[in-house]
């Protein structure tokens, strides 16, 4: 037979075994079946920046073909090991290697076979989306929202993405094995592309230190998709390919090309003497006898089975495990390698970070470590949990010690105890991590007892889930070819499940860790009752793993379970039954407990319930809302510090309705709420959180009367901390009391979830006179207000005779105050430096937007709040500034200068809104966005200069690209915006120019007509010209600049449609230049389109945003 028959029949072979193996059915269905049950899930759909896109679009299947590679990784190390090793499993190696038939045609035969099987596993994802139409006609997602399947992006994903990297990592298995002759080679080295691929994401990519060098480190491509993919527009997602760059080819040399000329040469020098030999057993050295010491023979004594403590005997198995896992280097290395990469990832992402430097502080590092370290973590532990379950499962001396006279529960037990152990040991790297980050950059925030309890209370019992998961597949499948690829792919899906959020309620979230906003200003006290309850349950369900797994591992020649019920009783009897009572007890009590805090009393709601009570109030209240106005009136609050109950009393005078009918948005956790109108008692009608009051007559005004009790928080599915409880107080008006009006950003804009509710297509924005007022309760009046805490007043105030009703009130017991002037700073104890270099900023900011805008923002308190609960705003004179990021940056920096500018755009934001008493409405995004935002650039370099201004524009128009790509809803006119969405990161640059020419007095007119009744759109008919309205609100566009060496500026422009870039047609509006005038940013228009020679800012005369590096303009002067 000649070298290639016998080549094409070893590759025939080979795949024959392959496929009969069983593992690779397994991962195809599984893989495809998992994908598919991805693609269901809306929320994941839109965190993979596909809301406005089929879900099988070019974009997806490029991001899910990179992303799970790192699973396959681990796939491809057991298949392309077996071709090298099925020979020595059956001790037929040697008859193989004798045979007289060319060994390098044999190896390259079988080879080839394995890659025709690693290319099959691959081509699970490539399945998966080919079978996306079946979600539309099994209707498991709306209508409409698949396409047909894109198969030149399919045949590009398997020819470019899967394939050729299967071939050349499956050489590198191949070489491993063929060295080590054992699947430990190949596990080992997937173990060190896991930790390549992490480098590349965590540090190369998510630090922007090289993009030739992360290309070059990630064999998976995934940073290279994701970075391609982020910065697609919805049309480039629909019908790009990713673009084939030098990194990207260069790449595919480096891990398809350079591996198989390796395997090449390897193969060239392979002997059979050297494959048929045993490896020598390492020599130790004899330890040295004492000299003249006489060896006495030594008699064991007498075995007494009654005496025998299985306590003891458990100890001693777990101790055995225990001493073979740390005694080897291989663990050790591996700790210090993820010590390091924890590390190294703190400072770049945390310490270093583009928009800080950032204070490493243990509530900002410890959740950022976790999630950069877990996936590794979790596949660590999968691979460990397996090898301490299957140490001693040699063939004759496992089946020896089952037929020991011990209990059936002791070796398992013992090894489960082994397995925790290490677990724990593993889940505190994070946290060690973070105490050496903090010891090198700010030794006085070191916190050993904060890092501790967020590994052992947070991570820990996620980890310890996933490990007994991995314990009870390798006790059910005794065979560890089966077993291994099994647990992989169990530890993928939850691993993937982290990462993506595809389940959301806590108790179904098996091996993912709590949610929680850990907060310098809050510390444990919000979240001790939820770790502890959430840890116990988790415990519980390790409890009934481990039972499990004592029950069902195969004992000995009997098998598994060879007497049927009965083997299963006796095997329950004894300290097993009393693991599963307990820990099923712990499951069901603390779940119990878990639920009425979550759903019950807490904020958790699934999203369809969420969309289908939206839907519900559009239908009802929205388009009968009719307009209204009031005069004032006082509102009284007071708060259980020990329970968080709220009992709220508003008297509101001058109430007029249009037709009768007084709307309001009610607060979550409301228990309660009645009402009087001009004295007497009147039934409100309540649904969908929203009240509707009748209020009689509509001709006249009424005075209407508001009590409301709100419940004790219950705890948060998405960590957010609770404003109110936990002897603490973080009150927000527009959270503690009825909001008057109609709210927009209740309504549902995605298409997909519109047609899912029967929604009608349009989305139809209120009135401006039915809206809620803007960062407001009510609208302009003459307003009291005052906040009590048990019997302490927190805050009080009365407001002039036309400011809408918004205020903020704060207290905690362990908070510190630090006055400067006339502005009180409340924050943590340990950032007293901090509240003067806030209160600094708070100063500059204050009379940089009173000389630009003519309005003085007041402000008497500055509150650090604490994390995940609230965005900067200034409510009434309380500036509530964020603890992240805004208290975590460092004295210089770039994130001192974004402190900045986010307190400016606050103030601006408080001073416009309460001026032209706006109300969320169609174009209040201007006003309320826009504007305040292009105020906060200018402040920003008439503070701080303009290269500080050019480098905020530039992070700024990266935000914006984000979430125009990322937008969960069409993106159209700005007019229609939501507040909240896109609008926010494109207005401030986009009305940078038109801000940057207006007086205090052009400020003043806009204010004064947009009080009067007018649109925002209408109010600026007097400063804008046709136009600029129309670029203005209208969709989003964009400017790229370019300089040529004679410093002329070129400029294209385009305009967002139907989900993409549009060029506009070449009319040039001219292009203006922000430069620095005394202390001051002023704005003139460049000459012929050349640049000046003072160093400034290009900014487009039509509002747009730059989509161009600025600093390329002012580098070509």
């Amino acid at each position: 037979m000649s070298a290639l028959r016998l080549a094409l029949h070893e590759a025939r072979s080979e795949l024959r075994a392959g496929l009969r193996s069983g593992v690779v059915g397994l991962v195809f269905v599984g893989l495809a079946a998992y994908l598919l049950m991805s693609l269901t899930n809306a929320d994941y759909v839109q965190k993979m920046g596909a809301a406005d896109i089929p879900r099988n679009a070019p974009s997806l299947v490029y991001l899910m073909s990179t992303g799970c590679m790192f699973f396959l990784f681990f796939a491809w190390a057991w298949v392309f090991a077996q071709p090298l090793l099925r020979d020595r499993q059956a001790s037929l190696h040697e008859v193989m290697l004798s045979m007289p038939a060319s060994l390098p045609a044999i190896l390259w035969g079988r080879f080839i076979g394995a890659s025709l099987v690693g290319g099959l596993l691959g081509a699970s994802l490539i399945a998966g989306f080919i079978a996306t139409p079946l979600l539309d006609w099994l209707s498991l997602v709306p209508h409409g929202s698949v396409s047909s399947p894109p198969w030149v992006a399919l045949a590009f994903a398997w020819l470019w993405l899967l394939f050729p990297v299967g071939v050349g990592i499956g050489a590198l298995y191949y070489i491993a094995t063929l060295k080590l002759r054992s699947v430990a080679g190949a596990f080992a080295l997937s173990a060190l592309l896991m930790l390549l691929w992490m480098f590349a994401v965590v540090v190369l990519k998510g630090g922007h230190i090289s993009p030739m060098l992360a290309a070059a480190l990630d064999p998976s491509l995934f940073t290279y998709a994701l970075g391609k993919v982020e910065a697609w527009t919805p049309l480039q997602k629909r019908t790009s390919l990713l673009p084939l760059t030098g990194e990207f080819l260069f790449n595919r040399f480096i891990w398809c090309v350079l591996p198989v000329l390796l395997l090449a040469f390897v193969l060239r020098g392979v002997r059979r003497e050297a494959m048929a030999l045993e490896r020598p057993p390492r020599r130790r050295k004899p330890r040295a006898s004492h000299a003249g010491a006489v060896i006495e023979p030594v008699q064991p004594p007498p075995v007494e089975s009654d005496g025998v403590s299985w306590i003891s005997a458990l100890l001693s198995e777990t101790r055995w495990q225990l001493f073979h896992m740390v005694k080897g280097k291989a663990l050790w290395i591996g700790v210090a390698i993820l010590l390091a990469m924890g590390v190294l990832g703190g400072f770049i992402h945390g310490v270093w970070h583009a928009e800080g430097p950032m204070r490493p502080r243990p509530e900002l590092l410890l959740p950022l470590l976790n999630s950069t370290l877990f996936l590794v973590i979790a596949f660590v532990v999968a691979a460990l949990a397996g090898m301490v379950w299957r140490r001693d499962h040699v063939e004759g001396f496992d089946a020896m010690l089952d037929a020991a006279p011990a209990p059936s529960w002791l070796r398992p037990f013992g090894r489960v105890l082994a397995v925790s152990v290490i677990i724990v040991g593993l889940a505190l790297v994070p946290g060690i991590a973070g105490m050496l980050i903090t010891a090198l950059g700010a030794p006085s925030a070191l916190d050993p007892l904060t890092a501790l309890l967020y590994q052992l209370l947070v991570t820990a019992p996620a980890l310890l889930e996933l490990g007994l998961l991995v314990v009870l597949v390798h006790a059910l499948f005794s065979q560890a070819a089966v077993a291994y690829p099994v647990s992989m792919l169990l530890t993928f899906f939850l691993v993937l499940n982290h990462e993506l959020g595809l389940v959301d309620y806590p108790l179904y979230e098996v091996g993912i860790p709590a949610h929680l906003h850990l907060s310098g200003a809050t510390g444990w006290v919000p979240w001790t009752g939820y770790v502890s309850a959430l840890g116990g349950y988790k415990l519980g369900l390790c409890l009934l793993l481990a039972a499990f797994s004592a029950v069902l591992v195969q004992r000995g020649a009997e098998g598994r379970l060879s007497a049927g019920w009965r083997d299963v009783g006796r095997r329950l009897a004894g300290p097993v039954i009393v693991v599963a009572v307990l820990g099923a007890g712990l499951m069901t009590g603390l779940g119990i407990r878990l639920h009425a805090q979550l759903v019950t009393l807490g904020d958790y709601q699934p999203r369809t319930a969420r969309d289908h009570e939206d839907a519900e109030w559009e239908r009802r209240w929205l388009h009968s809302a009719g307009a209204y106005s009031v005069r004032g009136g006082h509102v009284s609050i007071y708060v259980n510090s020990a329970s968080g109950t709220l009992h709220g009393d508003w008297a509101i005078h001058g109430v007029h309705a249009e037709h009768g009918e007084l709307d309001a948005e009610l607060p979550p956790d409301l228990m309660a709420v009645s009402a009087t109108v001009d004295g007497r008692t009147v039934l409100p009608v309540i649904a969908a959180d929203h009240l509707r009051l009748p209020l009689g007559d509509a001709s006249s005004t009424h005075m209407v009367r508001l009590r409301w009790d709100m419940h004790a928080p219950g705890w948060s599915a998405e960590g957010v901390p609770a404003w109110r409880g936990h002897g603490s107080l973080w009150l927000q008006a527009t959270a503690a009391m009825p909001r008057l009006g109609v709210d927009p950003s209740r309504l549902l804009r995605s298409p997909v979830a519109r047609a899912e509710q029967g929604l009608a297509a349009d989305v139809v924005l209120p009135a401006a006179g039915a809206s809620v007022a803007s960062d407001a309760a009510a609208p302009a009046g003459a307003w009291q207000w005052t906040v009590r805490r048990d019997d302490l007043l927190v805050a009080s105030a009365t407001t002039g005779p036309d400011t809408p009703l918004a205020f903020a009130a704060a207290w905690s017991p362990s908070a510190s105050h630090l006055r400067s002037g006339d502005t009180l700073a409340l924050h943590d104890a340990s950032r007293d430096g901090e509240a003067v270099d806030v209160i600094a900023d708070v100063s500059a900011m204050r009379a940089c937007v009173s000389r630009r805008l003519g309005i003085d923002a007041q402000v008497d308190a500055v509150v650090q709040w604490p994390r995940g609960l609230a965005a900067t705003r200034l409510d009434g004179t309380t500036l509530v500034l964020p603890e992240a990021p805004d208290w975590d940056v460092a004295d210089k920096g770039t994130g001192r200068t974004l402190r900045k500018a986010h307190i400016a755009a606050a103030l601006a934001r408080r001073a416009l809104v309460d001026a032209s008493a706006l109300r969320d409405s169609a174009g209040s995004a201007w006003w309320s966005d826009a504007v305040p935002g292009a105020i906060a650039l200018l402040c920003v370099g008439d503070t701080d200069g303009v290269t500080a201004m050019r480098q905020t524009m530039e992070l700024g128009a990266e935000r914006v690209s984000r979430a125009l790509a990322a937008s969960s809803s069409p993106v159209g006119p700005l007019a229609q915006a939501d507040p909240g969405g896109w609008a926010s990161a494109y207005g401030p640059l986009a009305a940078l120019a038109w801000t940057s020419a207006r007086s205090t007095a052009d400020f003043t007119d806009a204010n004064r007509r947009i009080a009067s009744g007018e649109s925002v759109e209408q109010a600026m008919a007097a400063s804008m010209s046709d136009e600029e309205r129309s670029a203005a609100f209208g969709p989003p566009r964009a400017t790229e600049w370019a300089a040529s060496p004679d410093r002329h500026i070129t400029v294209e422009r385009w305009t967002w449609r139907d989900g993409g870039w549009v060029p506009l047609a070449a009319v040039d509006p001219g292009v203006l230049w922000l430069v620095r005038r005394g202390e001051s940013m002023a704005v003139q228009r460049v000459p012929d389109g050349v640049t000046p020679d003072e160093d400034g800012v290009p900014v487009d005369a039509l509002p747009s945003y730059p989509r161009s590096p600025l600093r390329t303009i002012s580098s070509s002067r």
